[in-house]
């Protein structure tokens, strides 16, 4: 076990990843506890939505597009009910149209952000935290695949868990990106996504848990302030996965996500993901 550990701890340390500012519960880490976050994603898109049909266009043989990487987290308790948190993203993108192939990986966009828990979470009783966080436009928007867009971004968000009641636990998360602009002045729209999320305890070491995830992009603006259209996005989302706790500490949560019902852009038809924790002291 010490050997799997060590391993995935140099995973986790060695890869970062793109983030996401809703992560876990409204639990706060304590003083000097760490965490250490990677999860492990793969998304195959295989259909665009068409505005001018109002519907899903499968894509064609030869049109493929898949994006992969690693969402990674590094966190430390300032306090016993305020952290911060840093994600730095690696992905990897490809893409075939028509047989011209496309490519692109690095760094994307990344985030810092705190928490603040205002009703500290314990397990019989429920727990409030507050969210700011800033998106900086560190991934290469002129790549071959944008791995970014350029733009700093400030989001803000809330978090609210219960206690444990007969094994069950639920959370209600939502966050609002108020997206910047591009060097061309073009607003890319702002962004609302919410997590409300029901875990089910089986034993000292499994968890289940069922996840709704509804997100929205807004339309984007161009330099003049006029809405551009169909640059909207709608997506609702359900994810179902296990947590394994082989020892204190680890985490090993694989997961599946699946689209419920969606409105523009591209999307896939199953996103698989692994996702890896592990939290230490590293003070009082």
């Amino acid at each position: 076990m010490k050997k799997i550990l060590a391993v995935v701890l140099v995973a986790v340390m060695a890869q970062t990843a793109h983030s996401q500012v809703i992560w876990r519960s409204a639990k706060t880490l304590a003083k000097g506890q760490m965490i250490l976050m990677s999860s492990n994603y793969m998304t195959p898109f295989d259909k665009s939505y068409s505005w001018s049909e109002g519907k899903w266009i499968d894509h064609p043989e030869d049109r493929t597009m898949t994006f992969s990487g690693l969402n990674t987290m590094f966190g430390i308790g300032l306090t016993d009910r305020i952290e911060l948190t840093v994600n730095v993203p690696v992905e990897c993108k490809s893409a075939e149209n028509g047989g011209v192939e496309t490519s692109a990986s690095g760094i994307g966009d990344m985030y810092i952000k705190t928490r603040i828990a205002v009703l500290p979470w314990t397990k019989t009783k429920g727990g409030l935290a507050l969210l700011g966080a800033v998106r900086l436009g560190t991934g290469d928007k002129d790549a071959d695949i944008a791995l970014g867009d350029g733009t700093t971004d400030i989001v803000m968000g809330a978090l609210y868990s219960t206690g444990w009641k007969n094994g069950w636990r639920g959370h209600l998360r939502a966050a609002y990106w108020l997206n910047g602009k591009t060097d061309t002045d073009v607003d890319v729209g702002d962004e609302v996504k919410m997590i409300v999320k029901l875990d089910k305890n089986f034993s000292a070491k499994w968890m289940g848990f069922l996840t709704y995830i509804p997100y929205m992009m807004m339309q984007r603006k161009d330099a003049d302030g006029n809405t551009v259209d169909n640059t909207e996005k709608t997506r609702h989302y359900l994810s179902a996965g296990v947590v394994w706790k082989p020892v204190k500490g680890l985490f090993i949560r694989p997961k599946v996500l699946l689209p419920v019902w969606e409105k523009g852009g591209s999307s896939f038809s199953v996103k698989p993901l692994v996702d890896v924790w592990y939290t230490f002291s590293l003070f009082k």
